[in-house]
């Protein structure tokens, strides 16, 4: 046992207390993929629900109270500064994407991107939001990477370049919702804020998808193996 893993750990309590029915069906691909494809969701909802509408806290709410403003019950983690902070931080992507790519005449207050013409009359504009700029979808990506079991030495190159990709992907999205601020048909803007925002939600799994396939899968079973060779 010296030297083990939490993880292979676990797998020795476990195997010492299951049946070798139930055991040896742990080591299958099929049941070790679908053990990662619950942690993934049992992640996912968990943020998404205990930090309601990527405001402040990390807390437990009343629930929908038909403003999408509850009350929270319990508070757990204050992330006021940190909504700030990627607020910035994703006005700054966007301006830059909007200035320097699409040659638009920026103004920029805080955490609103204005659009203005060369006169400086006013074409539209964006006030970027903390759930806008991803912020449940980022700690997402940190629990999956640091919660579910794999190996640590590519975590700790996949964490900051996940981390990094999706927010400039984000970026390059919220940029191009900002274009679209500029058309008469308001209609546009709200398919290409709610659509695109769906969409990174769907890219969170599929960087999940990648890690869980490269890495974790072949992990799991690995400790699995070398679990099963110990006695009982």
């Amino acid at each position: 046992m010296k030297g083990f893993k939490p993880y292979q750990r676990l797998l020795c309590f476990i195997k010492e207390r299951c049946g070798e029915k139930i055991w040896k069906n742990l080591g299958s691909e099929r049941t070790n993929g679908f053990i990662g494809l619950i942690l993934f969701f049992l992640i996912f909802g968990f943020v998404r629900i205990i930090w309601w509408g990527g405001s402040d806290n990390f807390a437990f709410y009343t629930g929908w109270d038909g403003e999408y403003d509850p009350e929270p019950i319990m508070e757990f983690v204050d992330f006021s500064e940190y909504n700030q902070w990627i607020s910035l931080r994703t006005a700054d992507g966007v301006e830059f994407f909007n200035r320097y790519v699409y040659m638009q005449n920026i103004e920029r207050n805080r955490e609103s991107v204005i659009i203005r013409s060369d006169e400086g009359n006013y074409l539209g504009g964006v006030k970027i939001f903390p759930t806008c700029a991803g912020n449940r979808e980022m700690m997402i990506i940190l629990l999956l990477m640091l919660l579910i079991p794999g190996p640590t030495k590519p975590k700790i190159w996949y964490i900051p370049t996940a981390l990094i990709l999706f927010f400039i992907i984000n970026c390059f999205r919220l940029s191009i919702v900002n274009l679209t601020t500029m058309c008469e048909n308001k209609e546009i803007f709200v398919a290409a804020h709610d659509y695109s925002g769906m969409a990174m939600s769907v890219f969170v799994f599929f960087i999940w998808l990648f890690w869980e396939k490269r890495y974790a899968e072949r992990y799991r079973i690995e400790c699995w193996k070398r679990v099963d060779k110990l006695e009982k």
